[in-house]
């Protein structure tokens, strides 16, 4: 197995077994995509010849990969490129989703709005591929997305936070997650992971933060470019890393999943999507 090999946890979602790391697939899988609102989002077929990340044991007699973990991030200045000042759309998860989102594999008896008003409620699954992964069009090509989750991980390879997708092949997700993969990972932390045509992006940008339960996410896109920042308080955010991925017509929204621990959830505070001109 060669360093390519080694994975970050996004890959997890869409592997058929919870390891420690990642390499393609070798299987032929089919899955089909049904939303929650009758709507169908896409038949997403994965053939053979297709590199699909799937976990597999890591090798005994292989380096891993040397990755050393990013500092607490400290503030930095926002970036030149600024966004309009008033969202082209704001979801508080006040009383019903707002028009335009949709459910990718529904489940709706693990996702609420009631349990605790004002906060989207979604307890994780395990499995592949993910399910209740909710996505949204986004009008503009470059834009920027934000939320807030609470959320405190705790086993391999949990993950609740932000999501680009094209399909099951080509996307990004930038969350928090835990992984303890040494030398890769940071345990429960910040992780930005990226997939183009079924093959992982390296670095996954493990970043330590103070702040254990909660996270203020951000993903700037600017041409092919997408840039993700995270706060502690919503104000003062740092870079935690970029990746290249080149999407067409991409959706965005959220990604929770890959967790075995029953009843464990990630709530979602608000979601927003500006338009950087």
């Amino acid at each position: 197995m060669t360093h390519k090999q080694f994975h970050s946890i996004i890959c997890f979602f869409f592997s058929s077994v919870i390891l420690s790391a990642c390499a393609p697939s070798q299987a032929m899988a089919t899955a089909t995509a049904t939303e929650g609102t009758g709507n169908t989002f896409a038949t997403l077929t994965e053939q053979a010849t297709t590199p699909i990340p799937t976990f597999t044991p890591s090798p005994t007699n292989t380096t891993a990969p040397t990755l050393t973990p990013s500092p607490i991030p400290t503030s930095t200045s926002t970036p030149t490129l600024e966004p309009t000042a008033i969202p082209i759309f704001w979801d508080d998860f006040s009383g019903d989703l707002l028009p335009g989102w949709t459910w990718i594999r529904e489940n709706d008896a693990l996702w609420s709005l009631t349990s605790e008003p004002g906060l989207l409620r979604i307890v994780l699954q395990a499995g592949r591929p993910p399910r209740n992964l909710l996505v949204r069009d986004v009008t503009s090509e470059n834009f920027q997305i934000m939320t807030r989750v609470l959320f405190k991980p705790t086993s391999n390879f949990q993950f609740a936070g932000l999501l680009v997708y094209q399909d099951e092949n080509s996307y990004t997700a930038f969350g928090r997650a835990y992984c303890d993969t040494q030398n890769i990972c940071v345990g429960n932390g910040i992780y930005f992971d990226a997939i183009q045509s079924g093959q992982y992006i390296e670095p996954n940008f493990g970043t330590d933060t103070q702040v254990k339960d909660e996270a203020y996410l951000r993903i700037d896109k600017v041409g092919s470019i997408y840039t993700g920042y995270y706060s502690e308080d919503g104000s003062n955010w740092s870079i935690i890393g970029e990746h290249e991925i080149f999407m067409v017509d991409p959706k965005v929204g959220i990604l929770t999943g890959n967790s075995h621990v029953v009843g464990m959830t990630a709530k979602f505070d608000y979601y927003s999507v500006m338009e950087i001109p």
